[in-house]
């Protein structure tokens, strides 16, 4: 009867044993594909936030080369070379796809470091929010300004022309006669839409460099943050 009850004890130890060492190997191959599932998305945080590094340096170069232009024409130098700097308008387009997946799926809820996931949030909820705003308020002007010049003076034609001031991108040229251009630099209206470009423009500078050294910091904790991930 001993006997039978020490092997009943034995199997059933065996049992628990078995169970427990069973549900240790599910939970530790779970904990590994969660870290492996974070680890893959902070990169990938990594790889958006790259990217969106070099639209604020673009943004800036773009701005300060407007902002020169803005100054060279209200000070009297208008030609058409500044003119037509001054007209293109890029837009931000920022990269927030990686942050919103992790979100949906959960994934962010279960990193260890959630002071950094804090700081990555507040950058996709604050500095993107301002950089926006900065954004669309240059849209605006831009089309305002724009069909001003169209209701206003006579633009011989207009054509694309790939090499310009802003890189290897192809951009609308506008044909200008000089008579047509002094015009417009006398314009009144037309000078006050340039000072609305330059204060917008330096706002706008304002919260990208924001934006890229907040960029920059979280660039270089996540780096630290993935090799910390095993």
């Amino acid at each position: 009867m001993k006997k039978s009850i020490l092997k009943y004890l034995i199997e059933f130890l065996i049992i628990v044993l078995g169970i427990s060492i069973s549900f240790y190997i599910q939970q530790r191959a779970k904990e590994k594909d969660n870290k492996i599932k974070q680890r893959e998305g902070l990169l990938r945080i990594l790889e958006d936030l790259k990217s969106d590094e070099f639209i604020f340096k673009l943004t800036l170069s773009t701005n300060n080369k407007q902002i020169e232009a803005a100054n060279e024409i209200l000070a009297g130098n208008i030609n058409e070379e500044n003119y037509n700097i001054i007209i293109p308008y890029f837009g931000t387009f920022l990269n927030d796809t990686s942050i919103k997946s992790l979100m949906s799926t959960g994934t962010i809820d279960g990193y260890n470091n959630q002071h950094l996931i804090t700081e990555i949030l507040k950058y996709y909820r604050n500095d993107y929010d301002f950089i926006i705003d900065q954004s669309q308020a240059d849209e605006s002007l831009m089309f305002r300004r724009l069909n001003y010049v169209v209701d206003h003076i006579q633009i011989d034609s207009v054509s694309h022309s790939r090499k310009t001031d802003f890189g290897d991108l192809k951009m609308p040229h506008f044909y200008i006669s000089t008579l047509e251009l002094k015009k417009l630099e006398k314009d009144p209206v037309y000078k006050g839409f340039l000072n609305n470009l330059i204060y917008i423009k330096i706002s706008y500078n304002y919260f990208v460099n924001n934006g890229l050294k907040k960029n920059e910091s979280l660039q270089e904790s996540i780096q630290k943050e993935v090799l910390h991930i095993k």
